[in-house]
């Protein structure tokens, strides 16, 4: 897959969903440039964020995949279509010579077609709540003032070709100032855990900037002992 999705596409997938057909359509784009430190080792990971009324379209592409998801480590892409509140519609993940193509359904139903480990794969899932792959959208719209924890299905890529998710929240803490390679920014800390025992295994942090954007600046993986930060970002 190409870093930078052609407008062409752009243009397919705003008119599939929202019927909107003219390049016009396309009211803001970003550019992001990110630095992932884990075990040691600097990795770099690339995005583009295309906005329109309805709908976020980005691919984020870099040079660090865990190596339970493709054993060879390397390259991986990205390629995401929600809605405008974080609702994630289709995408496509590639790692190596792995591809899944996603879709989400309204009702719940989470379909994922594609070629992993060698075998074609087709399997469908339906869940009572709202269901994440990737959480780049979500948390680039959720309501920063809220209170109550935000609860959500993850299907974990690790465990692919077959589909196996966990119960995990958002919960908005305090507001903190925070220094990264591309600047100062004023964020809301936000904690990424999971329901239950697993929560005292699994937490992670992100600093979301408190502006209109919601540019993720930062985050700490606490499992892993790896860490995110923005380092560079154009509109």
């Amino acid at each position: 897959m190409k870093y930078f999705v052609q407008i062409p596409y752009i243009i397919f997938i705003v008119c599939l969903f929202s019927n909107l057909v003219s390049f016009a359509a396309i009211s803001e784009t970003e550019l992001l440039r990110y630095v992932i430190k884990i075990n040691g080792k600097s990795y770099e990971e690339k995005m583009i964020v295309h906005r329109t009324k309805d709908l976020m379209q980005y691919e984020s592409c870099g040079n660090f995949t865990d190596p339970r998801i493709y054993e060879h480590g390397g390259h991986h892409c990205w390629d995401v279509v929600c809605t405008s509140d974080g609702q994630p519609r289709l995408i496509e993940y590639h790692a190596g010579p792995n591809k899944m193509h996603m879709t989400f359904e309204k009702n719940g139903l989470f379909e994922m077609k594609g070629f992993w480990d060698g075998k074609q794969c087709h399997e469908k899932k339906n869940f009572d709540k709202r269901v994440y792959v990737e959480v780049t959208g979500l948390v680039r719209t959720m309501d920063l003032n809220r209170k109550a924890p935000i609860m959500f299905d993850f299907v974990r890529i690790t465990k692919f070709p077959v589909v196996r998710s966990h119960d995990l929240f958002f919960q908005i803490l305090n507001d903190v100032i925070i220094d990264v390679p591309a600047g100062r920014f004023q964020c809301k800390k936000v904690l990424l855990s999971a329901s239950g025992y697993k929560g005292f295994f699994f937490k992670a942090y992100f600093y979301v900037t408190t502006d209109k954007r919601q540019l993720i600046v930062k985050v700490d993986n606490i499992p892993i002992g790896g860490s995110t930060q923005l380092i560079e970002v154009s509109f």
